[in-house]
């Protein structure tokens, strides 16, 4: 038998489970950066020529080597503590590999000005991308699911400015250097 529910009138929301509030979820749409673009293609030209570019003679760019160091001037928790304190324990084990692998991946390149400049394009995107996008919604006190919502139209939208993509970046190395950039103090999943 069916019942029809069609002219029923019950002032408000009639569900069947749950309800969803939607008002503070933040749908977001990244744009962009032309410049980083053109800056990226034209990176990409001097690694495809050699797989180095320009050397670096061991050191590192001092914008990479901020986005390296562990900023002392604000949250110096790190990841593991970061992630406990937002409930995502779950995370704890693959994020540890994960910042790892992203650590080593940038090692890898330590040879390379030009390669650490693409890293450093990279971190840079993410940290304002997060900083500017995914921290207003869990300082709005968001659940779990938007703000993973808002990281992975973070993640999605580095990738797509990644044009050509030399060096292979895939989502899983972004969420790496996300994770790296929480371990290094430079973000958070809790409220400030």
């Amino acid at each position: 038998m069916f019942a029809s529910q069609s002219h029923n009138d019950v002032g408000g929301d009639l569900v069947g489970r749950d309800k969803v509030d939607n008002s503070k979820t933040t749908v977001i749409q990244l744009v962009t950066n032309g410049a980083a673009g053109q800056e990226l293609a034209a990176l990409y030209e001097k690694l495809k020529a050699d797989g180095v570019g320009d050397p670096s003679h061991g050191q590192i760019s001092e914008k990479l080597e901020h986005y390296m160091s562990t900023t002392t001037d604000g949250d110096v928790r790190g990841l593991e503590a970061k992630l406990r304190d937002s409930g995502r324990e779950e995370q704890l084990r693959a994020a540890t590999d994960l910042k790892e692998r992203a650590f080593k991946s940038i090692m890898k390149y330590q040879t390379s000005r030009t390669a650490q400049r693409v890293y450093t394009i990279v971190l840079s995107e993410l940290h304002a991308a997060f900083t500017l996008t995914v921290t207003p919604v869990i300082q709005q006190g968001a659940d779990r699911v938007a703000v993973d919502q808002c990281i992975s139209a973070i993640l999605q939208a580095t990738k797509n400015m990644l044009g050509e993509n030399v060096l292979e970046f895939d989502v899983m190395d972004l969420l790496a250097l996300l994770y790296y950039l929480g371990g290094n103090c430079h973000i958070r999943w809790d409220k400030c």
